[in-house]
């Protein structure tokens, strides 16, 4: 990730200032819908998806010839989230749940406070013929994760970790009464069934470890395929139903703020024969070398694919970066084969019905440099071994989640730098054609800031990439600035709205910020991905050093290169593990960064060793941890902080422990330093309401422009 000096400059350069506009609320800029799990239909184009508008969950269906329509009606903000589309065989329906995402307290969260039990519930919607209503939702049961068996009359779903059934009738307007089909000691995930529909398999899960259960709907019999020491995940047929493929991870993984990246027991892909239940490992890697641990994935987790010709098709990182590579399955001893290579990261990988062609998104910069901070689709012909990747989308958008209708339609999750993520149809020269035309509101904001790419260096030879958003400035006037770190921190931002709606709502915060008059950096900091292996697998991070303190420093010096920069009136802001580095460098330097907003920060990571994968050894080892973990904390130079801060927070966050917000209000109290704090009871980590979206960016401006607009 070397950028040369001349390169670097000419870049920094471009950086423009956006034209006026008209100014803008953030319920305007937060009213725009964003589109998710886009999904295909089995027969026919069509598409179904989830549209998000102001916190009221839809699920909308449409295709090249057919408008969309939003075939749910629900009309509230209230925080219950729809998940796991999945069409019935013939098309005429969709099964999914509804509820709330698991709080603290491991029960579904309520941070609207109805009034009612809030349960997590399988649903079937009807969706009518043509342009015709469909009827009312029908509810099965409690539980989540649905499946339709191969004839449509049933749904599977999970249940208390259990496999249930309920049966479906023509109308579905009175389904048999749920009942557990499964009963297991572990708990259920990835319910896949058999081509033929008589063999279900799942991950049973048991605590440390998990294995490959195989059910037989017919005998109601079930075994366990090849238990081993290890943990096993991602069970998928073959397109013959003989065979089963699926991952198998070791008992002892690389700790998390390990320096050492590769691991003495690597993960493989196993294979046994359905009938007899043979297994055996089809390929591992080397150990203790590269791509010897599960490949990290962007979206979802690392999964087999199936395609012509007996292949498998998989992620790696052996070659420092996240690829896709293809194994012949029926050639025992056969080497895998590179299918993506070059300096970029592949994800979102999806192969068509016949198994011919995949088709996934990647970050490639070969046609413009600053690609690697965007992504676009691209497809391979699997059934040539002189075919390689082809860009079917290119240009300043950005598009991800590639869906491949029955009839070769090609659908996406598309969005740029003005419009948040919506699915589009992708024609065969790259072109786009919106599913749902005009869903922008009428007074969505029409000129937004195109974020610049810039690039600067840690003081330890990181290159780092960033996203800078400038206003409209009288010439020579020194302007105040936010600098912006994303979370988990596995997480990439984007020259647009990413496609997750966490960071689609800090986009358009960002936005926000800049038509205040504020100069805004957005910064990707090591340990994110887009960058390859050894910028995402960082040393010494976190607890085990929080080196990316050193990008935090970097950002710094980079504005204090520019000529536009108010330098004492410098903020930042970011949630969890960017609400991390935001206490950090009000923390460390106050001298620096003159206010911050701190979403849900980590601010003592003592406090989150209840589930720290880091926190590993005997006591001496542990000790140690320990205390470096206490110095790369926050925590630790909390009495060198004297800048004002705003902590947001609520008590109901499953993610980062709620006690580190109270735990450093009180220090900070103590030793006199200004902070507000902003509370909501029952909202979890990635907050459910729009509203509480709405009034944390709210105080958060406000906050900043009371901070860092000193006499405004």
């Amino acid at each position: 990730m070397r950028c040369p000096p001349i390169f670097l400059a000419l870049t920094l350069a471009a950086a423009t200032s956006a034209p006026a506009e008209q100014p803008f609320t953030l319920q305007q800029i937060l009213s725009a819908p964003y589109a998710l799990s886009l999904t295909a239909a089995p027969e026919g184009a069509r598409f179904a998806w989830v549209e998000n508008a102001e916190g009221r969950r839809n699920l909308w269906i449409g295709g090249p010839k057919d408008s969309a329509r939003q075939i749910t009606q629900y009309s509230e903000d209230d925080g219950q989230d729809l998940d796991g589309l999945v069409w019935a065989p013939d098309g005429t329906s969709i099964a999914y749940s509804r509820g709330a995402e698991t709080g603290a307290d491991d029960k579904p969260a309520n941070p609207a406070h109805l009034q009612r039990a809030t349960p997590v519930e399988v649903w079937v919607q009807p969706i009518g013929l043509g342009n015709q209503p469909g009827s009312q939702p029908v509810l099965l049961g409690e539980g989540h994760s649905p499946l339709f068996s191969r004839d449509g009359r049933s749904v599977l779903f999970v249940h208390g970790g259990q496999i249930w059934s309920a049966g479906r009738s023509s109308s579905m307007a009175s389904p048999s009464a749920a009942h557990q089909l499964v009963f297991d000691r572990g708990t259920a995930s990835s319910l896949t069934l058999s081509p033929d529909g008589k063999l279900l398999a799942f991950v049973s899960h048991r605590r440390d470890h998990s294995f490959i259960g195989m059910f037989d709907l017919g005998e109601h019999t079930l075994r366990f395929l090849s238990p081993s020491t290890g943990s096993d995940f991602a069970p998928n047929f073959s397109p013959d139903g003989k065979e089963i493929a699926w991952l198998r991870k070791p008992f002892t993984e690389a700790p998390e703020f390990a320096a050492n990246r590769v691991s003495a027991y690597p993960w493989s892909i196993q294979l046994a024969n359905v009938t007899g239940g043979e297994a055996h490992t089809l390929y591992s890697p080397k150990a203790n070398e590269r791509g010897s641990v599960t490949p990290h994935l962007s979206s979802g987790s690392p999964r087999l694919f199936w395609a012509a010709g007996g292949k498998l098709l998989f992620f790696s990182e052996a070659d420092g970066w996240v690829h896709l590579y293809s194994l012949q399955a029926d050639k025992p001893g056969s080497q895998p084969r590179l299918l993506t290579p070059g300096a970029f990261e592949v994800e979102d990988a999806t192969v068509s019905a016949e198994g011919r062609t995949v088709f996934y998104a990647s970050n490639s910069a070969v046609a413009n440099a600053s690609d690697v901070d965007r992504r676009h689709l691209w497809k391979i012909d699997l059934t040539s071994k002189d075919s390689g990747p082809i860009a079917l989308t290119h240009g300043s958008g950005i598009e991800t989640h590639p869906q491949i209708a029955a009839g070769g339609e090609i659908a996406a999750i598309a969005s740029d730098a003005r419009v948040p993520s919506h699915p589009v149809i992708v024609t065969a020269d790259g072109k786009f054609t919106p599913l749902h035309p005009g869903a922008l509101p009428q007074d969505y904001p029409a000129a937004l800031v195109t974020p610049q790419q810039v690039l600067f260096r840690s003081s330890d030879g990181i290159d780092l990439h960033g996203q800078l958003f400038l206003p409209e400035r009288k010439q020579s006037s020194k302007l105040p600035v936010i600098v912006f770190f994303h979370g988990g921190p596995e997480r990439q931002m984007m020259l647009g709205y990413p496609a997750m709606d966490y960071y689609s709502n800090a986009y358009a915060m960002n936005q926000y910020l800049v038509s205040r008059g504020f100069i805004v950096l957005s910064v990707n900091y090591r340990c994110g991905i887009g960058y390859g292996m050894e910028f995402y697998r960082c040393e010494g991070s976190g607890a085990d050093g929080a080196a990316e303190y050193n990008d935090v420093l970097a950002a710094a010096a980079y504005l204090h290169s520019r000529d536009d920069v108010d330098l004492k009136h410098i903020g930042v802001w970011g949630g969890s593990y960017g609400g991390y580095l935001t206490a950090l460098a009000l923390a460390r330097n106050s001298d620096l960064f003159a206010a911050g907003v701190d979403f849900h920060g980590v601010h003592d990571w003592i406090l989150e060793d209840d589930d720290a994968k880091w926190l590993r050894g005997n006591n001496a080892e542990k000790d140690a941890i320990a205390t470096k973990a206490r110095v790369s904390s926050p925590m630790a130079d909390v009495a060198k902080w004297r800048s004002p801060v705003l902590f947001i927070h609520g008590d109901d966050d499953p993610e980062v422990s709620y006690a580190e917000t109270p735990a450093l209000a009180d220090a900070l109290r103590a030793r006199g330093v200004p902070f507000e704090e902003l509370i909501f009871p029952d909202e979890v980590h990635d907050f459910l309401l729009h509203r509480d979206w709405l009034a944390s960016y709210e105080a958060a401006a406000k906050f900043f422009e009371r901070v860092l607009k000193p006499g405004q």
